[in-house]
């Protein structure tokens, strides 16, 4: 895994990897409306700031090629997009996952960790099950693996050449700009739609949305200042507890002090 293109996620520099909602949810705020329908515009201070597949395959290291021949991304905005319903009944899930179709990501990283005599031809594929289910095409509030992602775990070596960045990245991206579906039902006014979902208390994105804060962070070095934490140059790989360092993330009053800053330009 590690050799492969989702190796450059264990680089993530950990201080930047706890999720800021504040800054995420600015950066939504303040999008320009364009017709480019996989590119999201953001404006920070007086600067416009470009998050596209070009950007996020940049930031993750991902391959973000063109899909195989007739493969197309599923859209978690239409409905039954991500039923799982009798997924128990195919042959690989039931080797890889297991007998149960609601079994959660968390309950297969548990038996990862724990499981010392799974074979490895098995562990191999959890742990990309995983990553790809579990960090960077989350579509659901409890993470749970997607059956036609372990189908295609039958052969591990065309699955590691899948473009993956490029499926997350449309996940990405589609839950935050304005929405052409909502709950499976076609939306007459898409901005309107997202400026409701922004005003809510809570707003739920799917992919994987750190791309886009660990983009202002390389766009703006400032707001790096600004996180409540000591700098170290710590990585994903060089983590020893299970778990992100626990501070808190930069804050909306820190992002706004940023942009005030009349030296900062993108």
């Amino acid at each position: 895994i590690r050799e492969s293109s989702f190796g450059k996620l264990f680089d993530l520099p950990t201080r930047q990897c706890p999720v800021s909602c504040k800054l995420i949810h600015s950066l939504l705020s303040r999008q320009l409306r364009c017709n480019q329908e996989h590119t999201l515009w953001s404006v920070f201070g007086k600067d416009p700031l470009r998050f596209s597949l070009e950007e996020f395959g940049t930031i993750t290291g991902l391959n973000c090629g063109s899909f195989p021949d007739g493969y197309e991304a599923p859209d978690h905005n239409r409905k039954d997009a991500n039923k799982q319903k009798g997924a128990h009944k195919d042959p690989l899930w039931q080797k890889i996952v297991g007998k149960y179709d609601n079994i959660t990501i968390a309950d297969l990283a548990e038996e990862l960790e724990h499981d010392h005599q799974m074979d490895e031809w098995r562990r191999i594929r959890l742990a990309l099950i995983i990553i790809l289910d579990g960090v960077l095409i989350a579509s659901q509030q409890i993470h749970r693996p997607t059956l036609r992602y372990v189908q295609m775990l039958d052969d591990v070596d065309a699955f590691l050449e899948f473009p993956w960045g490029r499926e997350s990245f449309l996940h990405t991206v589609r839950c935050m700009k304005p929405p052409k579906f909502e709950k499976g039902n076609p939306v007459d006014s898409p901005v309107d739609m997202l400026v409701l979902k922004l005003k809510q208390e809570t707003f739920r994105l799917t992919g994987f949305p750190l791309a886009l804060q660990l983009l202002a962070f390389r766009a703006i070095p400032m707001l790096l200042s600004k996180i409540p934490a000591p700098f170290n140059d710590q990585t994903i790989m060089d983590l020893t507890d299970p778990n992100l360092p626990n501070h808190p993330s930069i804050d909306l009053d820190a992002v706004l002090e940023v942009e005030a800053n009349s030296s900062v330009s993108l």
